[in-house]
């Protein structure tokens, strides 16, 4: 069995994704599987996972909602619906809002891609935009914790949105968009998508771990999942990253990677391939590497 067999074997997300993306074709939405069971913890009360709205992590409403976004729920969903309801209601309201620029990123990737008001996601771009800094990047807390120097995992959490607000119709503020969105991918390709630029160093400990999901945090991988999803030109400041995704694919897949300590629903990868990551990792390699990526795929 190859790698892309095993993949259509997999849970019917990964499935259906990898259908859509290695193999071009047009799946329906599915509902079961994984989807199905994090529907399965939604409180219809409340509107709620976990009990909370941004925490307790991993289980609140925001979380789950980034892992429903991230296996491709079917965007009109009505429970994925009324869990952005939810967000909006707590998060975005007409007295207050969230401050922190990395959770509103991650805020308006999730209503760009269940199609919301273009009214609130706009509000929410015009706030990002006001808030990039000189270095070409972004950082969490600069509206109550003033800071000169960005942060890589605020800076994609903004590209990310910056991407969907895009990818996912909205115009409104699209032309400031695509101006800013040329020097915050420069913040991240001087680092190589990993080092800093003081000390050649690794910005984080873990950076070289491919997780998933990716709760707010960076790695190489998502760094390039996000290039690779933008069809940026294959430079090389992405070669070290791209590299690194080579060498891990040694055995013909990725692993699971390391889990971000915190509560689940319950255990997503339970066999030895990563099965996530590993469709992640070969759709940037069909990009960027497409020598590589068939390969990979011909390898039994």
């Amino acid at each position: 069995m190859n790698i892309i067999e095993s993949l259509l074997d997999a849970d019917p997300s990964v499935k259906r994704m990898t259908q859509k993306y290695l193999l071009d074709m047009n799946p329906d939405f599915v509902e079961d599987g994984w989807i199905s069971r994090f529907l399965g913890f939604f409180d219809s009360e409340t509107g709620t996972w976990g009990g909370g709205i941004y925490g307790p992590k991993w289980i609140s409403t925001f979380y789950t909602l980034r892992d429903l976004a991230s296996l491709e729920i079917r965007p009109d969903h009505p429970i994925y619906q009324i869990g952005l309801d939810t967000l909006i209601k707590h998060m975005w309201s007409d007295k207050w809002h969230e401050d922190d620029v990395c959770v509103v990123a991650m805020l308006v990737s999730l209503l760009t891609y269940g199609q919301s008001d273009s009214k609130i996601v706009d509000d929410m771009i015009s706030y990002l935009i006001g808030t990039q800094l000189k270095d070409g990047g972004w950082n969490c807390a600069i509206t109550y914790k003033p800071s000169d120097k960005s942060s890589i995992n605020t800076t994609l959490s903004v590209l990310e949105a910056y991407r969907d607000y895009e990818q996912f119709g909205y115009t409104t503020h699209l032309k400031t968009v695509l101006e800013q969105t040329i020097p915050g991918q420069d913040y991240l390709l001087k680092r190589h998508l990993m080092y800093r630029l003081t000390n050649d160093e690794l910005v984080i400990s873990y950076i070289k771990d491919f997780h998933f999901p990716t709760r707010w945090k960076y790695d190489v991988l998502r760094a390039l999942c996000y290039f690779a999803s933008v069809n940026y030109e294959k430079v090389p400041e992405l070669s070290e990253g791209l590299s690194l995704l080579k060498n891990k694919f040694k055995k013909g897949y990725l692993h699971k990677g390391p889990t971000y300590t915190g509560k689940h629903h319950f255990k997503m990868e339970t066999g030895k391939i990563g099965t996530m990551n590993t469709l992640r990792g070969l759709m940037v390699l069909r990009t960027f590497e497409p020598d590589e990526y068939y390969r990979i795929i011909n390898m039994e």
